[in-house]
Protein backbone atom coordinates (compact mmCIF):
# COMPACT_ATOMS: atom_id res chain seq x y z
CA UNK A 1 0.00 0.00 0.00
CA UNK A 2 1.61 2.91 -1.27
CA UNK A 3 0.26 6.12 0.91
CA UNK A 4 2.80 7.72 3.26
CA UNK A 5 1.90 9.02 6.50
CA UNK A 6 3.92 12.67 7.29
CA UNK A 7 3.74 13.99 10.67
CA UNK A 8 4.52 13.64 14.35
CA UNK A 9 4.01 9.99 15.53
CA UNK A 10 1.08 11.72 17.81
CA UNK A 11 -0.07 12.55 14.21
CA UNK A 12 0.37 9.46 12.45
CA UNK A 13 -1.51 7.27 15.30
CA UNK A 14 -4.48 9.47 14.60
CA UNK A 15 -4.19 8.95 10.85
CA UNK A 16 -4.12 5.09 11.30
CA UNK A 17 -7.12 4.58 13.83
CA UNK A 18 -9.38 7.07 11.95
CA UNK A 19 -8.60 5.72 8.38
CA UNK A 20 -9.87 2.29 8.14
CA UNK A 21 -13.24 2.05 6.40
CA UNK A 22 -15.96 -0.80 8.55
CA UNK A 23 -15.79 -2.73 5.11
CA UNK A 24 -11.86 -3.13 5.59
CA UNK A 25 -12.35 -4.77 8.60
CA UNK A 26 -14.17 -7.67 6.78
CA UNK A 27 -11.66 -7.99 3.62
CA UNK A 28 -10.85 -11.81 3.46
CA UNK A 29 -7.00 -10.55 3.70
CA UNK A 30 -7.54 -9.08 6.34
CA UNK A 31 -9.04 -11.76 7.64
CA UNK A 32 -6.46 -13.92 6.98
CA UNK A 33 -4.35 -11.99 9.72
CA UNK A 34 -6.83 -12.45 12.18
CA UNK A 35 -6.11 -15.92 11.72
CA UNK A 36 -2.85 -15.82 12.02
CA UNK A 37 -3.10 -14.06 15.51
CA UNK A 38 -5.33 -17.39 16.55
CA UNK A 39 -2.28 -19.61 15.51
CA UNK A 40 0.16 -17.94 17.22
CA UNK A 41 -2.51 -17.38 20.47
CA UNK A 42 -2.69 -21.01 20.40
CA UNK A 43 0.95 -21.89 19.94
CA UNK A 44 1.97 -19.95 23.58
CA UNK A 45 0.68 -23.18 25.14
CA UNK A 46 3.14 -25.41 23.43
CA UNK A 47 6.75 -25.61 22.89
CA UNK A 48 7.14 -28.76 21.20
CA UNK A 49 5.81 -30.18 17.12
CA UNK A 50 2.33 -28.00 17.96
CA UNK A 51 4.15 -25.11 18.51
CA UNK A 52 6.10 -25.95 15.10
CA UNK A 53 2.96 -26.61 13.37
CA UNK A 54 0.78 -23.61 14.62
CA UNK A 55 3.85 -21.04 14.03
CA UNK A 56 4.21 -22.69 10.69
CA UNK A 57 0.52 -22.18 9.46
CA UNK A 58 0.62 -18.86 10.72
CA UNK A 59 3.29 -18.35 8.45
CA UNK A 60 2.10 -19.89 5.56
CA UNK A 61 -1.02 -17.92 6.07
CA UNK A 62 1.41 -14.52 5.80
CA UNK A 63 2.42 -15.76 2.40
CA UNK A 64 -1.08 -15.31 0.71
CA UNK A 65 -2.59 -12.69 2.58
CA UNK A 66 -0.95 -10.20 0.14
CA UNK A 67 -1.66 -12.10 -2.61
CA UNK A 68 -5.56 -12.28 -1.61
CA UNK A 69 -5.15 -8.54 -1.03
CA UNK A 70 -3.83 -7.77 -4.76
CA UNK A 71 -6.43 -10.37 -6.34
CA UNK A 72 -9.54 -9.22 -4.80
CA UNK A 73 -8.50 -5.80 -4.81
CA UNK A 74 -8.31 -4.87 -0.87
CA UNK A 75 -5.49 -3.62 -0.44
CA UNK A 76 -5.98 -1.27 2.82
CA UNK A 77 -3.88 0.88 5.35
CA UNK A 78 -5.23 -1.56 8.23
CA UNK A 79 -3.90 -4.23 6.14
CA UNK A 80 -0.47 -3.30 5.61
CA UNK A 81 -0.35 -2.03 9.31
CA UNK A 82 -1.28 -5.70 10.45
CA UNK A 83 0.75 -7.65 8.29
CA UNK A 84 3.53 -5.70 9.83
CA UNK A 85 2.75 -6.24 13.13
CA UNK A 86 1.83 -9.34 13.42
CA UNK A 87 5.43 -10.24 11.38
CA UNK A 88 6.90 -8.75 14.50
CA UNK A 89 4.69 -10.22 16.83
CA UNK A 90 5.13 -13.75 15.62
CA UNK A 91 9.16 -13.68 15.20
CA UNK A 92 9.10 -12.17 18.71
CA UNK A 93 6.99 -14.94 19.73
CA UNK A 94 8.94 -17.45 18.39
CA UNK A 95 12.51 -15.98 19.64
CA UNK A 96 11.45 -15.61 22.99
CA UNK A 97 9.84 -19.97 23.26
CA UNK A 98 12.68 -21.03 21.78
CA UNK A 99 15.66 -18.70 24.02
CA UNK A 100 13.13 -20.34 27.13
CA UNK A 101 13.71 -23.81 25.45
CA UNK A 102 17.84 -23.35 25.39
CA UNK A 103 17.69 -22.19 28.77
CA UNK A 104 15.90 -25.13 29.88
CA UNK A 105 18.96 -27.18 29.10
CA UNK A 106 16.41 -29.29 26.46
CA UNK A 107 18.36 -28.32 22.96
CA UNK A 108 21.38 -29.56 21.14
CA UNK A 109 22.96 -26.73 22.81
CA UNK A 110 26.23 -27.72 25.59
CA UNK A 111 25.67 -26.25 28.80
CA UNK A 112 28.78 -23.65 28.17
CA UNK A 113 26.60 -22.23 25.75
CA UNK A 114 23.40 -22.05 26.98
CA UNK A 115 23.06 -18.67 28.12
CA UNK A 116 25.50 -17.16 25.41
CA UNK A 117 22.92 -18.27 22.93
CA UNK A 118 19.97 -18.03 25.18
CA UNK A 119 20.90 -14.18 25.53
CA UNK A 120 21.81 -13.81 21.85
CA UNK A 121 18.31 -15.16 20.98
CA UNK A 122 16.45 -12.21 23.57
CA UNK A 123 19.12 -9.47 22.29
CA UNK A 124 17.66 -10.11 18.54
CA UNK A 125 13.87 -10.55 19.93
CA UNK A 126 14.81 -6.41 21.64
CA UNK A 127 16.88 -4.81 19.05
CA UNK A 128 16.38 -7.06 16.06
CA UNK A 129 12.80 -7.44 15.44
CA UNK A 130 10.98 -4.53 17.81
CA UNK A 131 14.25 -1.75 17.86
CA UNK A 132 15.59 -2.00 14.28
CA UNK A 133 12.57 -2.94 12.30
CA UNK A 134 10.09 -0.14 14.48
CA UNK A 135 13.31 2.64 13.86
CA UNK A 136 12.75 1.65 10.38
CA UNK A 137 9.23 1.70 10.15
CA UNK A 138 9.29 5.42 11.86
CA UNK A 139 11.43 6.33 8.85
CA UNK A 140 9.86 5.25 6.13
CA UNK A 141 5.83 5.74 7.41
CA UNK A 142 6.79 8.95 9.27
CA UNK A 143 9.44 10.70 7.62
CA UNK A 144 9.09 9.26 4.41
CA UNK A 145 12.11 7.91 3.55
CA UNK A 146 12.16 4.90 1.19
CA UNK A 147 12.95 1.81 3.26
CA UNK A 148 15.23 0.52 0.38
CA UNK A 149 17.30 3.67 0.92
CA UNK A 150 17.96 3.24 4.89
CA UNK A 151 21.03 1.59 5.01
CA UNK A 152 21.50 1.20 1.11
CA UNK A 153 25.00 2.26 1.31
CA UNK A 154 26.11 -0.78 2.73
CA UNK A 155 26.97 -4.38 0.83
CA UNK A 156 25.48 -6.14 3.45
CA UNK A 157 21.86 -4.33 3.59
CA UNK A 158 22.04 -3.97 -0.51
CA UNK A 159 22.41 -7.96 -0.83
CA UNK A 160 19.66 -8.48 2.10
CA UNK A 161 17.44 -5.89 -0.12
CA UNK A 162 18.41 -6.15 -3.33
CA UNK A 163 18.82 -9.75 -4.13
CA UNK A 164 15.38 -11.88 -3.71
CA UNK A 165 16.67 -14.88 -3.33
CA UNK A 166 18.88 -14.43 -0.20
CA UNK A 167 16.43 -12.25 1.08
CA UNK A 168 13.89 -15.66 0.82
CA UNK A 169 16.58 -17.88 2.30
CA UNK A 170 18.01 -15.63 5.23
CA UNK A 171 14.45 -15.31 6.60
CA UNK A 172 13.96 -19.29 5.60
CA UNK A 173 17.22 -19.63 7.97
CA UNK A 174 15.61 -17.29 10.45
CA UNK A 175 12.40 -19.83 10.77
CA UNK A 176 15.13 -22.95 10.74
CA UNK A 177 17.43 -22.02 12.90
CA UNK A 178 14.51 -21.69 15.55
CA UNK A 179 12.11 -24.54 14.54
CA UNK A 180 14.65 -26.62 14.04
CA UNK A 181 15.48 -26.54 17.25
CA UNK A 182 12.28 -27.20 18.63
CA UNK A 183 11.62 -30.26 16.70
CA UNK A 184 15.23 -31.50 17.45
CA UNK A 185 14.62 -30.88 21.69
CA UNK A 186 11.45 -33.01 21.01
CA UNK A 187 12.33 -35.73 18.59
CA UNK A 188 10.26 -34.26 15.84
CA UNK A 189 6.76 -36.04 16.36
CA UNK A 190 5.40 -39.03 17.89
CA UNK A 191 6.17 -42.11 16.48
CA UNK A 192 9.60 -40.84 14.85
CA UNK A 193 7.80 -40.34 11.76
CA UNK A 194 9.91 -37.55 10.84
CA UNK A 195 13.81 -38.27 10.68
CA UNK A 196 15.87 -36.78 13.53
CA UNK A 197 17.86 -34.60 11.36
CA UNK A 198 16.55 -31.43 12.71
CA UNK A 199 19.92 -30.49 14.96
CA UNK A 200 21.65 -30.38 11.06
CA UNK A 201 19.22 -28.33 9.87
CA UNK A 202 18.95 -25.87 12.86
CA UNK A 203 22.83 -25.61 12.96
CA UNK A 204 23.14 -24.99 8.43
CA UNK A 205 20.21 -22.51 9.34
CA UNK A 206 22.63 -20.08 11.90
CA UNK A 207 24.64 -18.58 8.95
CA UNK A 208 21.65 -16.97 7.36
CA UNK A 209 20.22 -16.26 10.51
CA UNK A 210 23.31 -14.06 11.58
CA UNK A 211 23.27 -12.56 8.59
CA UNK A 212 19.63 -11.43 8.54
CA UNK A 213 20.02 -9.79 12.08
CA UNK A 214 23.09 -8.01 11.18
CA UNK A 215 21.55 -6.22 7.62
CA UNK A 216 18.77 -5.60 10.15
CA UNK A 217 21.14 -3.86 12.87
CA UNK A 218 22.97 -2.34 9.89
CA UNK A 219 19.50 -0.83 8.64
CA UNK A 220 19.08 0.51 12.12
CA UNK A 221 22.59 1.96 12.30
CA UNK A 222 22.15 3.83 9.30
CA UNK A 223 18.92 5.46 10.77
CA UNK A 224 20.93 6.92 13.40
CA UNK A 225 23.34 8.12 11.19
CA UNK A 226 20.62 10.45 9.38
Amino acid sequence: YQRRVHGTPSECLFFFVSMPQLKEFFYLANIIDYGRVVLLYFSLYYIDWRFVVLYTSSYMLDAIDGEVARAMNQTSKLGYWLDMVIDRISSVLCLWKVAGLVLSGATYWPTELVHPVAYAMYFCMIMVEIVAHGVVCYYAEVKNVHQKKLGHQYKIVRMYLDNKRILFWSCMFFEGFLLGTVLESCGAIPNNYIPHHWMAWSVISIPGFVFRALANLTRLWACFKL
